[in-house]
């Protein structure tokens, strides 16, 4: 625990991986402040402005691993051991950290999008961030990259695999990935037609496994091991200890393991007492050549994985149901569910069942309202469809009773 003196927390909000956020970020560090790194769309519920913790230290909020969204804080010597085991892993592999160079394509709110800014402070490198607009456009995007790297020897990257998708559907971003001496790729698993296209291409993926709460990656698979074939998320790094109970569970054991915050004069070490963190998602560790391999099997949970984001269905149901009783809409019931999505994995459907009698008039405006309001979510909880449920025709099963 801190001091019992609470200390200001300076909230920065994000859009994505802006220049200005990043020197913000670094200001506070310098200042030993601790920062809370916000998507700038995300509602908080409870808004803390003070906790009894010293800086410097991250406040994120996590989409993690463990069954619930909440807050984790990070000390600052957390990231910089994430940073340097990182690093100490590419000099196994003969990269020369000095002279590489980091290009961070992913949002500063979460912990793969703001890992980039330590590892070249630890490494001692150079890093640049890739807005949204300019992923997009691959060809500029392949130009800019090419012009950048200069006289630097190693390329990296990390993506989620929706982004990893995109890219591989044009001919611009395949030359693009194929720049890159190592791309870390996490957030979800990747499917086998897109590691079969990657290999194909020589792409140097390097799937690794990670939360937010272990301040990013605790595996990682080398690029030459995934272009041989490996299907895992590859080899435990050396600071962290991993292993499966009983339930299936991956428990992990590491001293960069962050606590969650309870309110402003309580945090919680997510660790037990013998210091082993059970995280919600299923494993299984294989040996291969005296090593300890990991391969993640998926969540234990109902929440599932679109675009390289966790969606907890809990949190959509609790939101939907106070507007409905808000704007009093006429139904009885609603289920949220996944629907398959080739480029994002997995997008939300949500059946309704509207209250008997109620006309079809009322029915679509109704479902306007609820559209509308669904439009200001993130874009990974945003519904791909919405189905109203005909109590004779359907068999879609309804699991969940609107709350009056």
């Amino acid at each position: 625990m801190g001091s019992t003196m609470k200390n200001k927390i300076h909230t920065i909000e994000v859009e994505n991986n802006e220049t200005q956020s990043v020197e913000k970020i670094v200001e506070k560090i310098r200042e030993n402040k601790i920062i809370y790194v916000k998507n700038k769309f995300y509602e908080d519920e409870d808004v803390l402005d003070s906790i009894t913790e010293n800086g410097p230290a991250i406040i994120l909020n996590s989409s993690g691993s463990s069954g619930n969204p909440r807050k984790c804080f990070h000390h600052l010597d957390n990231l910089k051991l994430s940073a340097f085991t990182s690093g100490q892993w590419l000099i196994e592999q003969g990269f020369e950290l000095q002279n590489c160079l980091i290009l961070n394509t992913l949002p500063l709110n979460h912990i793969s999008g703001l890992m980039p800014i330590f590892r070249s402070q630890t490494w001692g490198c150079d890093c640049i961030n890739i807005s949204p607009n300019l992923i997009k456009k691959t060809r500029e995007l392949l130009i800019f990259t090419k012009k950048s790297k200069k006289n630097k020897k190693h390329l990296i990257t990390s993506l989620v695999p929706t982004q990893l998708q995109r890219l591989l559907a044009q001919k611009d971003g395949i030359s693009w990935l194929k720049i890159f001496d190592l791309i870390w790729v996490g957030g979800a698993s990747i499917s086998g037609e897109t590691a079969e296209q990657c290999i194909e291409e020589k792409i140097k993926l390097a799937p690794c496994y990670g939360s937010t709460e272990t301040a990013a990656m605790v595996t990682s698979l080398k690029p030459k091991e995934f272009l041989m074939g490996f299907k895992n998320v590859g080899e435990i790094l050396p600071d962290t200890q991993i292993r499966i109970n009983t339930q299936g569970l991956i428990e992990i054991k590491s001293a960069r393991i962050g606590n969650e915050i309870i309110d402003s004069s309580k945090t919680k070490n997510f660790k037990n007492k013998n210091g082993w963190w059970q995280t919600g998602d299923l494993g299984e560790i294989n040996q291969i050549n005296n090593s300890l391999y990991l391969n993640f099997l998926g969540r234990s949970d109902k929440a599932f994985n679109s675009g390289g984001e966790i969606v907890f269905p809990k949190v959509i149901e609790t939101r939907l149901n106070d507007f409905i009783i808000k704007e009093n809409i006429p139904i009885n019931k609603f289920n949220i569910s996944k629907v398959s999505d080739k480029l994002w994995g997995n997008k939300i459907k949500i059946i309704v069942e509207f209250r008997e009698l109620t006309n079809h008039k009322k029915i679509e405006n109704s479902l306007n309202l609820l559209k509308n309001f669904s439009q200001n979510w993130p874009k990974h909880e945003k519904p791909e469809k919405w189905i109203v449920k005909n109590k004779n025709a359907s068999k879609e099963k309804i699991n969940y009773k609107f709350k009056k």
